[in-house]
């Protein structure tokens, strides 16, 4: 299983690797246009991104993931306060979740497994990866 994560500062990185050690292999870019060359060269199973400044073409990445064969769930993660569509993604493009940061580090262990198992068939059947909610989760520390 291949997982791209999108992160400027690494942190992100960190955190998968650290949480999922074993059976994952971490693609890591820390740019958009670095994470762009990586779908085409080498695409993931699914793909991570911590969400900086809203004015890049989330977009269009978004729909790179969700038009290649297979598709590509992706979980979001942003710590500015507005909803998805606020950050420029829609629901209808298909990405798997929208998490707001600092998210636990429990929640976020529940993404990723979640969207490790729609990348394997494990979501009860359905091709689709599954949907969270755009919401606005509690904010936790990452510790919890």
């Amino acid at each position: 299983m291949r997982l791209l994560v999108l992160d400027q500062s690494l942190i992100l990185q960190w955190l998968v690797r650290h949480e999922f050690p074993d059976g994952l292999e971490v693609a890591s870019a820390r740019s958009l246009l670095e994470a762009e060359q990586l779908l085409v060269a080498n695409p993931p199973d699914a793909a991570v991104v911590s969400l900086p400044p809203a004015q890049l073409p989330w977009h269009e990445f978004q729909h790179r993931c969700a038009t290649h064969v297979p598709p590509i769930p992706v979980l979001y993660e942003s710590c500015i306060h507005a909803d998805a569509r606020a950050m420029g993604l829609d629901p209808a493009d298909g990405y798997a979740a929208f998490l707001r940061k600092p998210a636990a580090r429990t929640e976020l262990r529940s993404a990723l497994e979640a969207l490790l198992a729609a990348c394997k068939g494990d979501n009860g059947g359905s091709a689709e990866a599954p949907r969270f909610s755009g919401g606005p989760a509690p904010r936790q520390s990452r510790e919890s």
